[in-house]
C-alpha cells in the first residue's frame, strides 16, 4: 500500500437477514483502523411473507435504515464502497423491487452475493483480525437466514460451505409465538444437525486446531455466557446447556432474566442458540473463540485488494479457465482485441462511468466465452452462460456473474435482446455495447490466427458502426469478410449497421 491512500476512507455495508450492519475505515500502514460503525435491526427475514415476499414494514423499514446509512458514506469515493446483500435478499421475491428502491436511498448500487462468497468474505475478515499463525481454523458465521462454515489457514480458505439455517429462520420455525419448551428446543436443534449433516464429514476430515465463531449471534451469546460465569471467555458446550436451560426455564426469550441480554437480541435468541448447540454437537466442538471481525471487514478488505492488483476474481477466472479447458491463447487474443475496440468505443458509449468496471466483464466475458465448448460444441455459448451464472467463484457477485452470462449467451448466433431485459438499469442497455465489442473480436478471430490485425472503430452515431483493417487484411483473410458480412445482419437486429472496409 502506498502513503498517498492511507487517508482515504473505505466503507462496508452488510444487509444481512437479521441486521444491517456498517462500517467505515481507513487503511494505515497495512492495518484496518475503523473511524465509525453503526448497525440496525432491521429483521428483514421476519418480514417475508408466505409467498417469499418482502411486506410493506420490511420493505420501508430496509429503505429508512439505508437512508441513514446513506449519510455517513455521501462523501467517500464510489470505488471506495461496498454493499452486499445475503441470504434474504438472494431469495425474496421482489428482491429486484427492492434493490432498485435500495439504490436510491443509499446512493451507491447494492451487489447480491452467494453463500459461498459470502462464506470466503467473512473467513478473510476474521482472518485479518487474528495474530499470523499456521494454525487451521474453523471459521462459523451464524446470519440471520444461513450459517457459514469456513476451513482455512492463514488469508487462505480451504473449503466453504453455506448453510440454510440461521437465528432468524430457526426461530421463526421452531419458537413461534416465542414459546421456548424442552421439546421445541430439541427439534430445532436435531433439525440443525440434519442439515449440517451432509457436510459433517468434509469438515471434520480437514480438521481444524482452533474453531472461532464470528457475527452477533455468536458474539451475543458469548457475553451472556461470560456475564453469568458460565465460560471463561469462550464458547463451551457446558455453557451453552446452561443458557438452554435458563431459557426453557422462563419459556420465553422476553421473560427471560439473564445478565447481559439485550432486548434487541431476544427476538432471534432461541433459534441462534439452537444453531450453535448443534454444531458443536455435529462436529464435535470442544471450545470456540470469538472473533470481533465478521463479513463486513472482510468486504474492506477485499475491496483493497481490488484497488491493489490483488483481485480475487482475476484468480476466479484462470481457475475456470483451467476447469473447462478454454484455449488460453485464442482467448487472450480476442481479449486483446476486445479492449482495443472499447478503448475507442467508450467513450461516445460512455461506458467508463458505471459502478461496474466494464472493461473488466468485457476482459473476462472474453477470456471465458468459450468454456462451454468442453461441454459440447453444439450450443456451446448457451453452455458458457450457464456454466458462469450457476458456478461458484471467488469475488463475483450474483449480478456480475448475471451480465458475463448475457454477454456470453450472445457472443455468437442470434441476438437474444430479452437476456438484456433482465438486467437492472443502466446496464440492460449498456451492456448491449460490449456485447457488441465482444462480437466483433469473436468474429475477428475466428479463423485462431495468432497474428492481432490493427483495427479502427469508427462509431459514426451511438447505433452506427465502422470497422477500418490495416494493409488490406481483409482480402487476406476472406473467412472473416464473410463472417463480417453475416454479422453485419445479426447485429441489425439489435438497431446496430456495421459496415467495414
Amino acid at each position: 500500500m502506498t502513503d498517498s491512500h492511507e487517508n482515504d476512507l473505505y466503507a462496508a455495508i452488510d444487509l444481512g437477514s437479521n441486521s444491517f450492519h456498517m462500517i467505515v475505515a481507513r487503511e494505515v500502514h497495512g492495518q484496518l483502523q475503523v473511524v465509525d460503525k453503526h448497525k440496525e435491526m432491521v429483521r428483514l427475514r421476519s418480514g417475508l411473507d408466505e409467498n417469499g415476499r418482502l411486506n410493506e414494514q420490511a420493505f420501508q423499514a430496509g429503505l429508512d435504515c439505508l437512508t441513514r446509512f446513506g449519510q455517513l458514506i455521501k462523501n467517500i469515493p464510489s470505488a471506495n464502497v461496498r454493499v452486499v446483500g445475503t441470504n434474504t435478499l438472494r431469495n425474496a421475491q421482489n428482491s429486484r423491487q427492492f434493490l432498485i428502491a435500495a439504490r436510491k436511498a443509499l446512493g451507491h448500487h447494492i451487489e447480491i452475493i452467494s453463500g459461498q462468497e459470502e462464506a470466503r468474505l467473512i473467513y478473510l475478515g476474521v482472518a485479518h483480525g487474528l495474530a499470523k499463525s499456521e494454525e487451521q481454523r474453523l471459521v462459523m458465521d451464524i446470519g440471520g437466514g444461513s450459517t457459514e462454515y469456513i476451513i482455512g489457514r492463514g488469508f487462505s480458505n480451504e473449503h466453504l460451505t453455506s448453510t440454510e439455517m440461521g437465528c432468524v429462520s430457526m426461530t421463526q420455525c421452531f419458537f413461534d409465538e416465542d414459546i421456548i419448551t424442552a421439546e421445541r428446543m430439541n427439534r430445532a436443534i436435531a433439525s440443525c444437525r440434519q442439515i449440517l449433516r451432509p457436510h459433517r464429514k468434509t469438515l471434520t476430515q480437514l480438521g481444524w486446531d482452533t474453531a472461532y465463531g464470528a457475527s452477533g449471534t455468536i458474539k451475543s451469546i458469548g457475553q451472556l455466557l461470560l456475564e453469568n460465569a458460565w465460560s471463561d471467555g469462550c464458547i463451551t458446550q457446558d455453557g451453552l446447556q446452561q443458557l438452554r436451560g435458563e431459557l426453557i426455564k422462563a419459556g420465553s426469550a422476553q421473560n427471560c432474566q439473564i445478565n447481559g441480554l439485550k432486548d434487541d437480541r431476544r427476538p432471534v435468541l432461541a433459534g441462534g442458540l439452537a444453531v450453535l448447540i448443534a454444531t458443536f454437537e455435529e462436529l464435535k466442538i470442544q471450545q470456540m473463540q470469538i472473533s470481533s471481525n465478521a463479513l463486513r471487514e472482510g468486504l474492506v478488505f477485499d475491496t483493497l485488494g481490488r484497488l491493489f492488483a490483488e483481485d480475487s476474481r482475476e484468480s476466479s477466472v484462470r481457475a475456470m479457465q483451467q476447469w473447462m479447458r478454454v484455449d488460453q491463447s485464442q482467448a487472450s487474443m480476442v481479449a486483446k482485441t476486445a479492449r482495443s475496440l472499447f478503448n475507442q468505443a467508450h467513450n461516445i458509449w460512455q461506458l467508463r462511468d458505471s459502478e461496474y468496471d466494464y472493461p473488466k466483464l468485457l476482459n473476462w466475458a472474453s477470456e471465458l466465452h468459450e468454456c462451454g465448448i468442453a461441454i459440447s460444441y453444439k450450443r456451446y455459448r448457451h453452455h458458457s452462460a450457464y456454466l458462469i451464472e450457476q458456478a461458484d467463484m471467488a469475488g463475483f457477485t450474483n449480478q456480475e456473474k448475471q451480465m458475463l452470462a448475457v454477454m456470453m449467451l450472445n457472443h455468437r448466433g442470434k441476438f437474444v435482446q430479452e437476456a438484456f431485459d433482465s438486467l437492472l438499469e443502466p446496464h440492460n442497455t449498456k451492456l448491449i455495447f460490449l456485447t457488441i465489442l465482444l462480437r466483433l473480436a469473436v468474429r475477428i478471430h475466428r479463423g485462431r490466427d495468432p497474428e492481432c490485425p490493427e483495427v479502427l472503430l469508427v462509431i459514426e452515431n451511438e447505433h452506427q458502426l465502422h470497422l477500418r483493417f490495416e494493409d488490406d487484411w481483409l482480402k487476406s483473410h476472406p473467412l472473416s469478410q464473410l463472417d463480417l458480412e453475416i454479422e453485419a445482419k445479426r447485429i441489425e437486429a439489435a438497431g446496430f449497421k456495421l459496415t467495414f472496409e
